[in-house]
């Protein structure tokens, strides 16, 4: 069975490192050496990750401003509803290209961090 589509060919994807060698553990030829990978499966190795370093970019700064909004003017709800709704997207996205499945009984990130922002702010007066 083809390995070359479907979530497993994600994960595999983001093992192999830079110099087309997969790391320890990985698959080898008959002779027992590495195995090789084409410069087409390398690029698109590379542009995968590079995918992932800018979707985890997205979600980390939308992140961000969603806690600082969350703790300098808690009052503002039409600004947390708009930064949450594109965390929970970005979110979404991130877990999507690494071959996370979308499970149904997940938190959306936007309520989670709401929670904890309010518990930060509990803390501190």
């Amino acid at each position: 069975m083809s390995t070359r589509n479907g979530p497993n060919a994600r994960a595999q994807a983001l093992a192999i490192d830079k110099d087309h060698v997969p790391r320890q553990g990985g698959g080898s030829n008959v002779a027992g050496k590495p195995q090789r990978y084409s410069r087409a499966e390398y690029a698109k190795v590379l542009a995968l990750q590079e995918e992932v370093a800018r979707a985890d970019g997205d979600y980390q700064r939308l992140r961000n401003a969603y806690l600082d909004v969350a703790q300098q003017e808690p009052e503002n709800d039409l600004a947390l509803a708009m930064i949450g709704h594109d965390m929970d997207r970005a979110h979404s996205r991130l877990q999507a290209l690494i071959g996370l499945p979308r499970l149904p009984f997940t938190h959306e990130p936007s309520s989670v961090m709401r929670r904890e922002a309010q518990r930060l702010s509990d803390e501190h007066h």
